[in-house]
């Protein structure tokens, strides 16, 4: 009955995949056609990015998860990480296809562009995938009020909660790049678009030079958790007080290796402390904690940079990673005197 339940459970793991990256394609190809037909009005744009985002919401935990039955517990942590760094690599490469895309051929093509590379991603999918060579992942059974369970596990795992909340709190107030960066290029140092674009794509530089170190070790849940999160805390305090736009790019680099650090052991730490059984639940909460808290953390950043300065916010950022690494570290102190 369990072999059964999880030969399904991977099965369904990589149809999900497949359907979320359909369904992404056919969102890319309709933002085409309205750019296409001229009728793209706002409402468009809200209403299909509302849509991608209820497809992401069900793909990103996925992915996640079914990191575990690709390559096992011993090698998640190097898994986790190279993911992280895939998607930094995406996030550095993307916006200049893109770019060069809306400059040469039209904003539309670059949405139909993009609408057939899924395509590329649903053959992956199909021809990679294959259920007999995956990790076995144990499953509990189909029951109502699952969520509610996923929940409850957390609550009674305090190992689990724990970077559950950091992520939140961290999330809300420090991960805010998209909203952060561009308010310091343009109000603090008085620099157009492209002095924002070479920024960012500096700092994945770092996220992927972190995403390639923490891939490399085996972090400890607590020890290794606690110097990520000073170490990105420092980082964002040291790029609020950057006195001119170079130095600020400079330090990026160290943000974007502190970044991608930290986000990679809080998922690793999270992969690791959940039973098998319960982690595509958990993860489908560590990426609410992450991407649910950034827009409420976003709306709240833009009212700090209006009412005072955009280094502020970097203060916030880095004074809240130090505060959530000052109670990991205390915890890891009081575990460490117990056990001896």
């Amino acid at each position: 009955m369990l072999r059964g339940s999880t030969a399904f459970s991977q099965y369904r793991c990589g149809r999900l995949l497949v359907a979320t990256s359909s369904a992404s394609g056919v969102l890319a190809l309709t933002f085409g056609v309205v750019v296409t037909t001229g009728h793209a009005t706002i409402w468009w744009i809200y209403a299909l990015t509302f849509l991608l985002g209820l497809v992401l919401a069900v793909e990103r935990p996925t992915m996640q998860a079914i990191l575990f039955q690709l390559v096992g517990r011993d090698l998640l942590p190097n898994a986790v990480a190279a993911n992280g760094t895939i998607n930094s690599v995406s996030r550095l490469i993307g916006p200049a296809i893109a770019g060069v895309l809306i400059a040469t051929v039209g904003v539309n093509v670059g949405f139909f562009i993009n609408a057939g590379s899924y395509l590329i991603v649903i053959g992956a999918l199909l021809s990679a995938l294959r259920s007999s060579e995956l990790v076995a992942r144990p499953m509990i059974g189909q029951t109502k009020g699952r969520l509610r369970e996923g929940f409850a596990y957390v609550r009674s795992h305090p190992d689990v909660a724990r970077p559950l909340v950091i992520m939140a709190i961290v999330g809300a107030i420090a991960l805010n790049f998209p909203t952060t960066f561009p308010s310091m290029v343009r109000f603090g140092f008085h620099r157009g678009a492209g002095s924002f674009g070479a920024a960012m794509s500096v700092s994945a530089i770092g996220s992927i030079i972190g995403g390639i170190y923490i891939a490399g070790i085996k972090p400890h849940p607590r020890r290794t958790l606690a110097i990520a999160l000073t170490g990105f805390g420092a980082a964002c305090a040291a790029l609020a007080l950057m006195p001119n736009y170079s130095t600020f790019v400079a330090m990026s680099v160290v943000l974007g290796f502190a970044s991608a650090s930290f986000q990679s052991v809080n998922t690793v730490v999270v992969q690791q402390s959940t039973e098998p059984s319960m982690q595509g639940r958990v993860m489908a909460l560590h990426q609410t904690a992450l991407f649910g808290s950034t827009p409420i953390g976003a709306l709240l950043m833009g009212w700090v940079i209006h009412v005072s300065s955009p280094r502020i916010p970097f203060l916030l950022g880095g004074l809240s990673a130090l505060l959530c690494a000052a109670v990991v570290g205390r915890r890891s102190h009081r575990v460490v005197t117990a056990t001896a």
